[in-house]
């Protein structure tokens, strides 16, 4: 997962020669960092979950553009028609996932060179090859509805060969994510973990290690578009699940 191309730790990171891929960057991240970090959360679903539109036409749509790097980077892929097949699940990250990404990239190469900064045009130029394998992770050849989904979690493969990840949906008691002792309903949230390693049912999906897997909470679930589902993984992520 951290393969890719070989970096010159010679090459200096030019400020003055911004692309247009960067100033996109930019502009997207003082966008939505103007915005509440909850402003996408709205009690884990969606009022109305149908939408009349592709997986990439919805998430191109977003009114505070939240998946718009996602987007470049679907782009630069050339997975488009992937994630708009019939029949899949994508657990889109959003832009803030991207920028936690790029943030955990600078302090890498800032211990070779203090002035470097990894933007997306850093992405593009160096790590295109790992991103195009790698997005495939958030990728399932599944239609997961709330009615296919189990509290213990069940294991998918996702469309990156040998990759697997665990979805649960697990009811939760934490008043920040809509429990109220008042209501006889308990909420339910959809969970998405990325397997490290081989996992042997039976298990439990709240039992997972941080060894053995990351465990990501979705914040909008169950969006139904017309060629599968969105699951909007939460702001907190940090793309390709980097530690």
């Amino acid at each position: 997962m951290n393969g890719g191309k070989t970096i010159n730790t010679n090459k200096k990171f030019s400020m003055r020669k911004i692309s247009k891929y960067t100033f996109v960057f930019i502009v997207v991240a003082v966008l939505f960092m103007a915005c509440k970090k909850n402003d996408y959360f709205i009690g884990g679903t969606l009022h109305n979950s149908k939408v009349n539109m592709s997986t990439y036409d919805y998430l191109k749509s977003n009114a505070h553009g939240l998946f718009d790097t996602l987007l470049l980077l679907v782009d630069k892929a050339g997975l488009k028609d992937k994630i708009n097949q019939q029949g899949t699940t994508f657990f889109a990250p959003t832009d803030y996932s991207i920028n936690n990404y790029l943030l955990a990239r600078s302090k890498e190469e800032q211990n070779i060179d203090p002035a470097r900064v990894w933007t997306i045009d850093s992405v593009f130029a160096y790590e295109m090859d790992k991103m195009t394998d790698s997005l495939n992770i958030y990728l399932t050849n599944s239609t997961l509805t709330y009615d296919k989904l189990t509290e213990d979690g069940t294991i998918y493969e996702t469309q990156k060969t040998g990759a697997q990840a665990v979805v649960s949906y697990e009811k939760t008691l934490d008043p920040n994510l809509g429990y109220n002792p008042n209501v006889n309903t308990v909420p339910q949230i959809v969970w998405y973990t990325f397997l490290w390693e081989p996992l042997t049912p039976p298990f439990k999906a709240q039992d997972i290690t941080t060894d053995q897997g990351t465990r990501e909470r979705v914040q909008t679930s169950g969006i139904e578009t017309t060629n599968g589902i969105i699951h909007v993984l939460n702001n907190d992520h940090k793309l390709l699940f980097r530690k």
